[in-house]
């Protein structure tokens, strides 16, 4: 009867242990047949074991008495070349990324039909598929997206505007007033979508408008930086006069006195004569953003917070309606509130 050789004890070892480690089912197999013929089974037994046929058992038993433990690892063949190579695939990158135009297609964007076109024409390959071209544009990162827009700044002062802002928003210890204030709107007097939990094919529903008669409003929304606080009123407008009303808005929050730092942008109602002069009464420095750049006012971040909490799903009847929603959804914000600074040496506002 075919048996394996006598093993010494690391071999052995280190056969039995491939039986508990190894991923590779082949391997884990041959193991198992040295160890099953080192115990005194048969090829024949050992093949209804294993579930391989003898003529195989017999043949591994061989090998690893002629080469050792090398003959539990198979041997196997490369296997078919890949069609698309790494270098065809840059080039399908490489195509997808550049614009049709210098390709000479008059088009402003690819699709896959596209690419696969112009891709054959231009003998990066022979032929492909549609879906291949997609699974190698997004095994390469390359995804299809929307186009966005980006703004820069053209403030010839961005740097002087930003490191004043840094220098008012990174207090630790015994902040300043710091406010931002902007205008968020128009707002019109309509259903408001938005997402909700409801019953499987039963959704929460608005009416839909086609005529909206009851004009806009712009909410006026002021941001206290340290304290997380906010608060505003609605104006139909965005007029000197209406801004000038919210300086005397924000003082009132801040009756013990003390300079206020709101940081508004370049709305050219904020800085008239008349606005200047108002805040200069007031003790009020007005800080602007720069130019384009509107994502360095704190506040914009919370506009957003307040339309999900005051009109996410709503449908209210008219303004003062609206207003008597949004001041509660505010209240209620305010006092889950996260300040900044958990030592001041100021009060918060007192609300009149």
């Amino acid at each position: 009867m075919l048996r394996v050789r006598e093993l010494p004890l690391p071999e052995s070892h280190y056969v039995s242990r491939l039986t508990r480690t190894t991923r590779d089912a082949t391997v884990r197999t041959r193991a198992m047949i040295v160890l099953h013929s080192m115990q005194g089974f048969s090829p024949p037994k050992i093949a209804r074991m294993v579930y391989w046929s003898p003529a195989w058992v017999r043949r591994v038993i061989r090998d690893f008495n002629r080469l050792g433990t090398a003959a539990l690892y198979p041997n196997r063949a490369g296997g078919r070349p890949p069609t698309f190579t790494k270098p065809i695939r840059q080039k399908l990158v490489d195509l997808a990324l550049s614009r049709p135009r210098d390709h000479g297609m008059p088009l402003q964007t690819w699709s896959l039909e596209r690419l696969k076109t112009a891709a054959i024409h231009e003998g990066i390959v022979e032929s492909i598929s549609e879906e291949r071209l997609r699974e190698i544009l997004h095994e390469e990162a390359v995804s299809f997206q929307a186009v966005k827009t980006w703004k820069k700044s053209n403030d010839p002062k961005f740097d002087s505007k930003v490191r004043r802002l840094r220098t008012l928003t990174n207090r630790e210890h015994n902040p300043p007033i710091v406010v931002a204030a902007d205008e968020m709107g128009p707002l019109s007097l309509k259903p408001y979508g938005g997402r909700t939990w409801a019953r499987s094919g039963h959704p929460d529903r608005v009416r839909a408008t086609y005529k909206k008669t009851l004009g806009t409003r712009y909410r006026f929304g002021m941001y206290d930086y340290y304290h997380d606080q906010m608060d505003g009123f609605l104006s139909p407008s965005k007029h000197t006069r209406v801004w000038r009303r919210f300086l005397r808005f924000v003082r009132a929050h801040y009756p013990q006195g003390g300079r206020i730092d709101p940081i508004n942008d370049n709305l050219s109602t904020h800085w008239t004569e008349s606005a200047r002069a108002t805040a200069r009464a007031l003790r009020i420095t007005m800080v602007p953003t720069p130019t384009n750049a509107s994502e360095y006012n704190p506040i914009e971040a919370h506009f957003g917070e307040l339309k999900d909490r005051g009109l996410t799903a709503s449908d209210y009847p008219s303004w003062r309606h609206l207003a008597a929603a949004v001041h509660p959804a505010i209240d209620y914000r305010n006092r889950n509130a996260s300040p900044k600074v958990h030592r001041v040496k100021r009060r918060l506002w007192v609300r009149h």
